[in-house]
């Protein structure tokens, strides 16, 4: 009788808790990889009009309990006029969400739209959470051959080794 007494309270303290996604404010999450493969990331090399973009830092920052910052840095090799010479031009934005918390996701929706692939293209984006406590990203929409890309984040204390 006491057991289940103990088992009951212990199933109710449980039912009362926060089902909402778990978020760390201030602490950064890191970008670690994209496509499975870790930073610098480079988008494939194709005989494409574009020229192949490399991001090698990103990150989310949750600010408050409704406010976020997402990052990212990424740069190009461009050949100079004597096609011999390349020069690194490099950018990076950081764009402000509020967000809503879900039970397994994140709804980040911004401000303004921006129209550039590697900038939240769309008003929202939704960043799931992972077993370990990470995040993860699809961005869809983007310049072919790509379809879409996944972005993994991570804090400290929940990455993984990335090799």
């Amino acid at each position: 009788m006491r057991t289940s007494i103990v088992a009951t309270a212990a199933l109710a303290l449980v039912a009362c808790g926060d089902a909402l996604a778990p978020v760390t404010v201030g602490a950064p999450y890191l970008l670690r990889r994209v496509n499975g493969q870790p930073l610098p990331w480079t988008t494939p090399v194709t005989d494409s009009s574009y020229t192949a973009a490399t991001i090698t830092e990103g990150w989310v920052v949750f600010l408050d309990h409704s406010r976020a910052q997402r990052h990212e840095r990424i740069g190009r090799w461009v050949l100079g006029p004597s096609r011999v010479d390349s020069q690194w031009i490099g950018s990076e934005w950081t764009e402000a969400a509020t967000y809503e918390r879900r039970s397994n996701a994140i709804i980040f929706s911004y401000g303004n739209n921006v129209l550039e692939w590697f900038v939240p293209a769309q008003p929202a984006e939704t960043l799931y959470v992972t077993r370990g406590g990470g995040l993860m990203l699809r961005v869809t929409n983007l310049v072919p051959p790509l379809d879409s890309v996944i972005k993994e984040y991570c804090t400290t204390a929940n990455c993984r080794t990335v090799p």
